[in-house]
């Protein structure tokens, strides 16, 4: 019996259980009905496994694993809890900005969706009327389809009929006029009493893109009594073969355009510039130096500025092996790090900015290691170190060598013992600024390492998205209490923007409730009881309201550098790997700056420093607005 069966059998039996009034009866049911998902779940995982290993011997024998086919139905698999997110942020006034029309792209959609031929034909009728509300929109599907096909399909229909009455700005004082042509009326055609009015503006966008090849005439003097030779220099930014134009063009259309090399190569050729892969890949990767030394100071900037970080991580691949790209974010700016690890001391690397390892024994360390479970008698070894004097790196291994002996052994609680020295090390260090605050998701490399851990609502909703019951009673269980936890985060948001003592303490007693509560799912209980525990750092921003409820910045970071991937599937050198994450922080931080990436990058390359720099601006920002600039 397929899943799909069991779910119809439970299905055409709900009515009939609900209809039993011993409570003995309906205990015995309700745990019965969580054996029915336990198997379901095992079995689900078991065939994903078994399937997995199928694909692995077929590999082996130099076949193919079963092709990976996406589902006809979208929402399938689908974990993002991104649109209540959205839905829990949104104001009044953008709510009353919603409404509802059935146009050609949406009933395309909808035949997408397997909406049978005569349902859509019949809502052909509604193509071009706009409805202002939901109620006022599925009433006139009602009218179209009648009340039960409107109850079969009124979510899918609410889904692509829905759109935003647009809030239209005007562009055209945003447009630079470069030229101004005049458009004269054919008097010939005029009769004898027509009088001249002025003008109507008409402005149209255009671009232009030529050569400008220049020859320089470079004088040449010649002194023969001390055989010396002067020659005149030419400008700043033309000293090599290409100038300024196409050198920033190089650099813009690779990191900002997100073009490969030979995309690149072809590119100019179709405009006569002739250019060889090779100098475009120098160009990439080492005549960046200027923006290297930027990235630093935009980072530094970054920490003085902000009273929190966020950060994540997503795989990236460098030469073959698989790596890490690490991203630290806030409001003012975003900084890329592509790391081998991604382990507790990787992260303390990140912070400092890669700067040299050190490690100190405290009493801040030797609560740490209590905290990570190192031993007693391991403990009681370690109070024999000099305390409150700085090891480097190589002082530590040294110290562990003569802890452990046997370089087979002990390799675990070595790792941890290193990561409480440079936790302790780095929350007293006075040579970079320190984050006391993280926002992040629930991985462990995090932990520990700033005195205060928020995590991301948005990440933890995933969790309640991924229960996938198949008993009636479950499902509606589920779907009542996630919406109980959106309305709660929605309570959240609001005490952002006007905190207050009292506030904060009816919010955490109400989170005490909510998250106390008991259903007959035993799985969606145990999902609870995950999420209580995780109070303190779920209700961070009750002590700091400035924060944001969600990691979605990082992630976004994250995707910059999937996208990368697309193009560009791997770095091949160090200098590749260090220039992509160094463009990546200049490009992503100048968005958050509405600063033009490329006129930017021209900036540099051609020597002016016209511009400010981007580390300049996050500080002057961070200063005008103290309490604005960082809420989420």
């Amino acid at each position: 019996m397929t899943k799909k069966d069991i779910i119809e059998v439970l299905e055409n039996i709900q009515n009939k259980i609900e209809n039993i009034e011993d409570k003995k009866t309906k205990e015995i049911l309700s745990v019965l009905y969580n054996l029915v998902e336990d198997v379901l779940s095992d079995n689900t995982r078991l065939r994903e496994e078994n399937q997995a290993l199928k694909d692995e011997i077929n590999k082996l024998k130099g076949e193919q694993g079963k092709p990976d086919i996406k589902p006809n139905n979208k929402n399938d698999g689908d974990i993002s809890s991104e649109q209540e997110r959205k839905d829990a942020e949104t104001p009044e006034d953008e709510i009353s900005r919603e409404g509802f029309k059935l146009g050609k792209p949406s009933l395309e959609k909808l035949k997408e969706n397997r909406i049978p031929a005569e349902v859509l034909e019949q809502l052909k009728r509604l193509t071009g009327k706009k409805y202002s509300s939901k109620a006022e929109f599925i009433e006139a599907v009602k009218s179209a389809i009648g009340s039960d096909l409107t109850n079969q399909y009124i979510k899918i229909l609410v889904k692509y009929a829905r759109y935003k009455k647009r809030k239209r700005t005007p562009k055209l004082p945003e447009i630079q006029i470069d030229r101004e042509e005049k458009c004269a009326v054919d008097t010939k055609q005029l009769p004898k009493d027509a009088q001249f009015k002025g003008y109507e503006d008409k402005v149209v966008q255009d671009l232009i893109i030529k050569t400008d090849n220049v020859r320089f005439k470079r004088e040449i003097y010649y002194s023969a009594s001390i055989k010396k030779t002067w020659l005149g220099k030419v400008p700043v930014g033309y000293e090599g073969d290409f100038g300024p134009h196409i050198n920033s063009h190089i650099i813009s259309m690779k990191y900002v355009n997100n073009m490969s090399i030979p995309k690149i190569n072809e590119f100019l050729n179709n405009f006569g510039i002739l250019i060889s892969g090779s100098y475009i890949s120098d160009r990439l990767t080492k005549h960046i130096d200027v923006f290297h030394q930027e990235k630093a100071k935009i980072y530094l900037a970054s920490l003085e500025s902000s009273s929190y970080q966020q950060i994540n991580d997503t795989g990236s691949r460098v030469n073959g092996q698989n790596y890490y790209t690490q991203i630290v974010c806030n409001p003012l700016a975003t900084v890329f790090f592509t790391t081998k690890r991604k382990d507790r001391l990787t992260i303390l690397d990140v912070l400092r900015n890669f700067e040299s390892r050190h490690f100190l024994f405290n009493e801040e360390t030797f609560s740490l290691l209590e905290q990570l479970k190192i031993p007693q008698k391991l403990i009681i070894l370690l109070h024999k170190v000099e305390t409150n004097t700085a090891f480097n790196e190589q002082e530590m291994h040294k110290m562990l060598n003569s802890l452990f002996p046997d370089p087979n052994k002990g390799k675990l609680h070595r790792t941890k013992i290193m990561e409480a020295g440079a936790i302790a090390y780095y929350h007293q260090e006075i040579d970079m600024p320190i984050v006391n605050l993280l926002l992040c998701d629930d991985a462990p490399q995090f932990k520990l390492i700033t005195d205060d851990l928020s995590l991301c609502w948005v990440h933890d909703g995933r969790h309640y998205k991924r229960l996938r019951p198949v008993v009636q009673n479950h499902q509606k269980e589920l779907t009542a209490f996630r919406g109980r936890y959106w309305n709660f985060y929605r309570e959240l948001y609001k005490y952002k923007k006007n905190p207050s003592c009292e506030l904060a303490n009816s919010i955490s007693a109400e989170f005490d409730i909510l998250f106390s509560t008991k259903t007959g799912y035993n799985e969606l209980n145990a999902r609870i009881a995950k999420s209580k525990a995780k109070k303190e750092e779920l209700l961070t921003v009750l002590n700091h309201p400035e924060i944001p409820l969600h990691n979605n910045r990082s992630e976004n970071g994250a995707r910059v550098q999937k996208r990368r991937e697309d193009v560009s599937l791997q770095t091949k050198t160090k200098a590749g790997t260090e220039a992509k994450d160094t463009m990546m922080t200049i490009i992503e931080t100048a968005k958050k700056h509405s600063v033009s990436s490329y006129k930017y990058i021209y900036d540099r390359i051609s020597k002016i420093f016209k511009m400010p720099s981007l580390a300049k601006l996050i500080r002057v920002k961070s200063a005008s607005q103290p309490t604005n600039y960082n809420s989420g």
